[in-house]
């Protein structure tokens, strides 16, 4: 009984976001809403799967049927995509920009032998990383042309707006996926953003995420430029090895892109066990 209800409210809770989506888009206000019922839906999706491992003797309807767990794992995995598609559509020259990024992610992870549960927590924290793009008007995120030096410091605030949404999703605190939509954009020579950090104080996943998310962006057209030739972007990522990106992860990148082993993966959507080395303690 407990169990449905938790799903009732689940999915109550994804039909206020279709309605919020309406409502926000028809007012042309949707950034605040979308992340206030994005963040309940998390949450809530996100404490009924950790709810139900942790007490399978509760996971039962009434009729007598089991609700399995690889279910409830794809009702959140399909809301978390919901959120991902959404922040995408708001941004469209960057349609699949982050489901790109947590493939080459997941991929080099697994190639730097990192363990499942780190590996999992990556490909979701890639998949969220520009959660905090949500905030940023449509008239930045969608400018034909360069932005200007104001509009691109609005732009430099969506690590720490999206790292406030995610922070507060428990199930989500002991993991590095906080870490990485905060320090993505993070530089080993100390020159990024948000926080100035340099070499191994910037969190090994942000260091992965920031070499595939430069890659995808350089490989993908925008309104202002077209698409870099993939070899070509390789060269300018070899050049930034030791200045912008990590040069061990640098050539594990280049060596995964170059020997074609960026196969298609479905992970786990995250990782909440402690057999993560990268799990916050």
């Amino acid at each position: 009984m407990l169990s449905r209800t938790l799903i009732g409210y689940n999915l109550s809770l994804f039909f206020l976001f279709l309605i919020g989506m309406l409502i926000g888009t028809k007012l042309h206000t949707p950034a605040m809403f979308f992340s206030l019922v994005a963040g309940f839906i998390l949450t809530s999706s996100s404490l009924t799967l950790l709810f139900l491992k942790m007490y399978p003797e509760k996971n039962s309807w009434n009729c007598g049927n089991t609700l399995d767990l690889e279910s409830l794992e794809l009702l959140t995995e399909n809301t978390l995509n919901t959120l991902v598609t959404m922040v995408e559509i708001r941004d469209s020259y960057t349609v699949k920009h982050s489901s790109n990024v947590a493939l080459y992610a997941y991929n080099v992870a697994k190639k730097m032998e990192l363990t499942d549960v780190d590996c999992a927590n990556i490909y979701m924290g890639c998949k969220l990383h520009d959660l905090g793009k949500i905030y940023i008007s449509d008239e930045i995120l969608t400018k034909p042309s360069r932005l200007t030096e104001e509009e691109f410091n609005i732009v430099k605030d969506h690590p720490i707006r999206g790292h406030q949404i995610v922070s507060k999703i428990k199930v989500f605190q002991n993991t590095c996926i906080p870490d990485i939509v905060l320090y993505h954009h993070e530089r080993v020579d100390g020159s990024g953003y948000p926080s100035g950090l340099a070499q191994d104080d910037i969190p090994i996943a942000a260091r992965i995420v920031a070499i595939c998310d430069a890659y995808d962006a350089m490989t993908t057209t925008r309104s202002y430029r077209k698409a870099m030739e993939p070899e070509m972007a390789l060269e300018t990522i070899m050049n930034q090895s030791g200045k912008q990106f990590d040069p061990i992860i640098t050539q594990v990148f280049i060596e995964c892109i170059r020997n074609n082993h960026m196969a298609p993966v479905r992970p786990p959507i995250f990782g909440t066990s402690d057999k993560g080395s990268l799990n916050k303690t």
